[in-house]
C-alpha cells in the first residue's frame, strides 16, 4: 500500500489531534482587540483544536482580522505581520478542504497562500503552501506534478533557514522518488533529514523517516536493514505512547521477522499489535495483525491455522475495501488449499486474486496469482490455461526483473531470448488448432513442447548465469582499479590539505598579527589588543580543527575568515573595511565546503590588490549558488591596484617567488577537477571604470 506524504499528516496531528489549552482561550478572551496579538492567539488554537468546526470559526476569524487591519494598516512592520497572518489563513483553509478529499479547491487555497508569502518574502510560509500542493497532487495520483512542487519547497525550505521545515520537505521527496522506483535518492534524501530531525530532538520526524527507510529496504528485500530500522521507530513509538503508529511499526517488525525465518519474534511482535489493535477497534490494523498471523503459521507450515486467519482478514479487507491486501491474502488462500488438495477452491480464490491484481495495477501479485494458477490448471490437466497463467507469470517476471536491474547489457540480452522464446510459441500455436489440443496425441505432444521449453530455460538460465558472472568479474576488476585511482587521489588530496594548513599558518602572518597586537599593546588601546589576541588565538585554534576535515559549514568559514580579517585590519588600521554576505537560499549551517579554500584568495587580495593602494581599502566577499544547483559560488572583490600593476612591483622588486597559497589552491581546485570532471573552477576578472583598472574580482566554483 502506497503511504502518503508525511507532513500533511504531522500538520493534522497538530491541527486535529492535540489538546487545546484553555489558558490560551482564557487569553484570548481577556485580549479582544483586533491586533497582531489576537491572531497569534487565534493561530496558536488552531493549531491544538480537535473539534474541526470550532478551528474553521476561529480560522475565519483570522482571516477577518488579517484582510480588516490591511486595509487601514500603514506601518510597514505590521502590515508585513498581517500579511503573514493572511497566508496562513490560506494554507489552514487548504488543509481543511484537504482533510475532506477535496484536492482541487486545497491546491487553489494553497497557491494563494503561496502567492501571499512570496510577496513579502516569508520563506517559511512558501516552503509549507509548496509543500501541501505536492501533498495534494500525490492524493490526485500526479507524481510528476508532486515532484515540481516538492523540490521548489525545498528551495524556499533552505531560504527560511527552517530546520523543521526543511527535514520534512526531505523526506517528502525521499517519498516520492521511492515511488518513482529511484531507491538511491530515497534514502539520500530520507538519510539527509534524520541529523536535522535529531539536532531538533523531532520524535515525530525521526520515527518517520526510520520507517521510511525501513520501507525502502523491505522493498529491496534487505530485511535486516529494514529490521534495523524498525527498531529504532519502535523505541520511539513506545516514547511517544502513539498507539496507531506503535501498532504499524510492530506489524512492519513482525513482517521483516517472518522474512528473516524468526518466526517466534515475528510472533511475540504480532501478538502485542493485535492486542493494541484491538483496544484501538481499528479494523484496518485488526486485518494487518490477522493477515501476519496467517503469514507466520504459514511460514510454519502449520496451514489449517494459518487458513483460519487469512479468511479472517479476508472478511475485514473485504469491508474496508483494501484492495491491495486483499489480493495478497487470497493468493495465500489459494495456495493453502491447492496443498490440501481442494483444486476448486484453490482455483476461485486465485482467479479472484489475479482479477483483483490488475485492478490495484501490483505487478508483484498478478505475477504470484498467475503462478498458483498454472499450478492449479496443471494438476487439473487443463494445460492450455497452465501454460496461460506461467506465460502471463513469465512476462511479469520479466517486467519485475527489468525495474529492478540497472545493467542496460543483460536486458538487451535477456529481450533478444524472450523475443526467440515468443517466435517459437506464436510458431506453435500457429501449427496447431483447439481440435487437437483436445485429442490424446496433441496433449503428449504439448507435454514434449513443455518439457523441451523447460530445457530451454535451464540452459539460458546457466548460460545467462556464467555470463553475469563474467560481467560480475569484470565489475570487479573496474572498481579495483577505480579505487587504486582514487586512493592515489586522496593521497595527493591529503598532501594538497596540509598544504593549505602551512599556507593559513604562515609565518609572515603569525608575525605581522603579533606584531599589531604588540603595537596596540604597548602604544594603543588595550582592550582592543586584548580582543584581537583572543581572535589571534580563536583563529588558530579553528584553523587546526579544521584541517583535518573534508568539508566544514560555510558558517564556520565565515567564523574564520572574520576573525582573519579583523586580524589584517590592525595593519591597515582605518583605511580598510571588509563585509561578508551570504545568498538567501544558502543554508549556512547546511551547505558545506572543503576548508581552507576562501582564506588563501582573501590573503592574496591584500597582499597584491591593496598593499599598494593609497586611500580606502575594501573587500568583499559573497556566497552564492548555481541555479543548476551543483555549486557554491564565492566571489572576493577587493578595489585594489589590479592584477597588472601588481605583475609590474612584483618584476621591480625582481621577486621570483609564487604564492604559495595560490599554488595550494589550484592544486586542490585541480584535484576537484580530475575527481569530478569539473572545469573553470577558479576564474580571475579585472574590475574597471572606464578604461582604468580599479579592483580585481576572483571567482570560486565550489562543486557540492
Amino acid at each position: 500500500m502506497k503511504i502518503r506524504l508525511v507532513f500533511l499528516g504531522m500538520l493534522f496531528s497538530q491541527l486535529l489531534l492535540a489538546q487545546n489549552t484553555n489558558s490560551d482561550l482564557v487569553q484570548l478572551q481577556n485580549h479582544p482587540q483586533k491586533d497582531t496579538t489576537r491572531c497569534f492567539l487565534l493561530n496558536k488554537i488552531i493549531e491544538a483544536e480537535n473539534d474541526q468546526n470550532i478551528w474553521i470559526k476561529h480560522n475565519q476569524e483570522l482571516r477577518k482580522i488579517a484582510v480588516d487591519q490591511l486595509q487601514k494598516e500603514n506601518n510597514k512592520t505590521l502590515k508585513n505581520t498581517y500579511t503573514k497572518y493572511l497566508s496562513i489563513s490560506y494554507n489552514n483553509d487548504g488543509a481543511n478542504e484537504l482533510y475532506n478529499e477535496k484536492f482541487e479547491k486545497a491546491i487553489q487555497l494553497y497557491k494563494k497562500s503561496f502567492i501571499i508569502s512570496n510577496q513579502i518574502n516569508y520563506h517559511y510560509g512558501s516552503a509549507l503552501a509548496l509543500q501541501n500542493i505536492g501533498t495534494a497532487f500525490d492524493y490526485l495520483g500526479k507524481i510528476d506534478s508532486t515532484l515540481v512542487y516538492m523540490k521548489k519547497a525545498y528551495q524556499f525550505a533552505l531560504r527560511s533557514k527552517n530546520k523543521t521545515s526543511l527535514a520534512y520537505v526531505l523526506t517528502d521527496l525521499g517519498y516520492i522518488y521511492n515511488n518513482l522506483g529511484n531507491n538511491n535518492l530515497a534514502i539520500k534524501y530520507n538519510l539527509e533529514a534524520l541529523p536535522l530531525f535529531e539536532k531538533l530532538n523531532d520524535l515525530e520526524g525521526l520515527e518517520r523517516t526510520n520507517f521510511a527507510l525501513g520501507r525502502i529496504f523491505d522493498n529491496q528485500k534487505d530485511y535486516k536493514s529494514s529490521n534495523l530500522y524498525y527498531l529504532k521507530c519502535l523505541e520511539i513509538d513506545r516514547k511517544t505512547n502513539n498507539k496507531e503508529r506503535l501498532v504499524l511499526i510492530l506489524n512492519s517488525l513482525s513482517t521483516t521477522n517472518t522474512n528473516l525465518n524468526l518466526v517466534d519474534k515475528a510472533l511475540q511482535f504480532n501478538n502485542e499489535a493485535f492486542q493494541l489493535a484491538t483496544q484501538m477497534n481499528n479494523e484496518d490494523l485488526i486485518a494487518t495483525s490477522h493477515k501476519n498471523f496467517g503469514d507466520i503459521y504459514f511460514k510454519k507450515n502449520e496451514n489449517e491455522k494459518a487458513k483460519s486467519y487469512y479468511l479472517l482478514a479476508e472478511q475485514l479487507f473485504k469491508k474496508i475495501n483494501s484492495g491491495v491486501h486483499l489480493s495478497k491474502v487470497q493468493i495465500k488462500l489459494a495456495t493453502i488449499f491447492f496443498y490440501q488438495k481442494q483444486f476448486t477452491k484453490a482455483k476461485e480464490y486465485g482467479l479472484k486474486a489475479f482479477e483483483l491484481s490488475k485492478k490495484t495495477n501490483f505487478p508483484s501479485d498478478q505475477k504470484n496469482a498467475s503462478e498458483i494458477l498454472s499450478q492449479i490448471f496443471s494438476k487439473e490437466k487443463d494445460f492450455q490455461n497452465a501454460y496461460k497463467y506461467k506465460s502471463i507469470a513469465a512476462d511479469i517476471g520479466e517486467e519485475i526483473y527489468f525495474d529492478e536491474s540497472k545493467d542496460i547489457a543483460l536486458k538487451a540480452t535477456y529481450q533478444y531470448e524472450t523475443e526467440k522464446k515468443e517466435a517459437a510459441i506464436k510458431a506453435l500455436h500457429q501449427k496447431n488448432t483447439i481440435a487437437e489440443l483436445e485429442s490424446k496425441k496433441k496433449t503428449t505432444t504439448l507435454y514434449l513442447v513443455m518439457l523441451f521449453f523447460i530445457g530451454i530455460a535451464t540452459t539460458s538460465y546457466v548460460l545467462f548465469s556464467r555470463y553475469k558472472e563474467k560481467k560480475k568479474n569484470e565489475i570487479l576488476q573496474n572498481q579495483l582499479a577505480e579505487t587504486e585511482k582514487l586512493l592515489a587521489a586522496e593521497k595527493k588530496v591529503t598532501e594538497s590539505e596540509l598544504k593549505a594548513l602551512k599556507s593559513q599558518m604562515n609565518p609572515h602572518f603569525i608575525f605581522n598579527a603579533l606584531n599589531s597586537i604588540q603595537v596596540q599593546f604597548m602604544y594603543g588601546d588595550k582592550l582592543v589588543a586584548n580582543e584581537q589576541l583572543n581572535n589571534f588565538t580563536y583563529l588558530t585554534r579553528q584553523i587546526l580543527e579544521v584541517s583535518g576535515k573534508k568539508q566544514i559549514a560555510i558558517s564556520d568559514e565565515v567564523d574564520i575568515l572574520t576573525k582573519y580579517l579583523e586580524l589584517e585590519k590592525l595593519r591597515f588600521q582605518k583605511d580598510f573595511t571588509f563585509t561578508i554576505s551570504i545568498a538567501d537560499n544558502i543554508d549556512e549551517d547546511y551547505h558545506k565546503i572543503p576548508p581552507m579554500l576562501i582564506q588563501p584568495i582573501v590573503e592574496n587580495s591584500l597582499k597584491h590588490g591593496l598593499m599598494h593602494k593609497k586611500g580606502a581599502k575594501t573587500i568583499h566577499v559573497h556566497f552564492d549558488i548555481d541555479q543548476n544547483e551543483t555549486h557554491i559560488i564565492c566571489t572576493v572583490k577587493d578595489n585594489g591596484i589590479g592584477r597588472t600593476k601588481a605583475a609590474e612591483i612584483k618584476a621591480k622588486n625582481n621577486s621570483e617567488h609564487n604564492s604559495f597559497s595560490t599554488s595550494s589552491i589550484i592544486q586542490r581546485l585541480e584535484l576537484l577537477n580530475m575527481q569530478l570532471h569539473l572545469k573553470n573552477l577558479l576564474e580571475y576578472q579585472d574590475l574597471k571604470q572606464g578604461e582604468e583598472v580599479n579592483g580585481t574580482k576572483t571567482i570560486l566554483k565550489i562543486p557540492l
